[in-house]
């Protein structure tokens, strides 16, 4: 108990200090703060039916894909996300780019995201495509991930030329749950492309399914009757890979046939972190990429 009142103690003493730039938001913590996920939900669906649909052409059946997640920028900390999008610009190969949530650390540092906003909005033109975390929507902010990337739950394509190669579909966890709309319209969208010829179909998103500790409290994971509806789900249309971040150390579970791989962070206080590198073609070929110590 007293362990338990030292934590609130800090908790609120951390809240108060540098007004301008709050990093911890106490009702974020163990709350919906803001919009709730059906409202993002449907918000996000207004604007993908607005954009239309997003299909790749990779010009070929080969391509790679950039997945990094939880870089937690604040104003003056972000060289490991720029690496990595300088890494990603660097790349000869036909190439996307993923990150996984929690683009920022506190308060109003979206711009201070510079180097990833040039490339994410989720439109037909952009390579860089964002999920939101619990800290993108601390302090009700998700007006403001809205003004930047648009939708928080979407599904984008690749092909080469007129043949379908992957699907991907970005969930919107950033309050450990799909909610109910989202539920049912990942249910249908299951239904619907399993019928279309892809290679595969990947799921993305911020919070994880697997939970090792209590190291992000009430934001671990999801309520165990959602997790358990959606890893069926996963399972009957043999979704070979979950890609999540949240956690801030990798992690891989099979779990139904599904592949749930959890990456380290890009965040740069943290030491022994890296980002995937994904070589899509015939197989899924993952493997990890240690950021440089500077």
């Amino acid at each position: 108990m007293k362990k338990n009142l030292y934590i609130v103690i800090c908790a609120v003493l951390l809240s108060g200090c540098a007004s301008d730039e709050r990093v911890l938001d106490l009702a974020g913590l163990v709350s919906t703060n803001g919009e709730s996920v059906n409202t993002r939900f449907e918000q996000s669906m207004a604007y993908n039916n607005s954009r239309g649909e997003i299909s790749l052409d990779m010009g070929n059946d080969e391509y790679v894909v950039y997945v990094c997640t939880d870089s937690h920028i604040t104003r003056g900390t972000h060289r490991n996300l720029d690496y990595f999008i300088d890494q990603y610009r660097a790349e000869t190969a036909p190439k996307i780019a993923i990150h996984l949530g929690d683009v920022i650390n506190a308060q109003h540092n979206f711009p201070c995201a510079d180097s990833i906003l040039h490339f994410a909005g989720q439109t037909d033109k952009d390579t860089v495509f964002v999920t939101p975390g619990n800290h993108d929507l601390y302090f009700k902010q998700w007006s403001v991930y809205r003004e930047y990337f648009k939708s928080g739950c979407y599904w984008f394509e690749t092909r080469n030329g007129a043949r379908k190669l992957d699907l991907f579909i970005c969930l919107d966890s950033a309050d450990g749950t799909l909610g109910t709309d989202q539920m049912q319209w990942l249910r249908e969208l299951l239904e619907r492309k399993s019928r279309e010829g892809y290679r595969r179909m990947i799921v993305y998103t911020h919070t994880h399914l697997w939970k090792l500790d209590m190291s992000q409290g009430f934001t671990s994971n999801m309520a165990l009757e959602e997790t358990y509806e959606l890893t069926s789900l996963l399972g009957q249309y043999k979704i070979p890979y979950v890609w999540s971040g949240h956690q801030h150390a990798r992690q891989s579970v099979f779990f139904k046939g599904v592949n749930y791989l959890v990456l380290n962070a890009t965040k740069d206080s943290e030491n022994g972190q890296s980002y995937m590198k994904v070589e899509m073609g015939e197989s899924a070929i993952y493997h990890y990429i240690d950021f440089p110590r500077l």
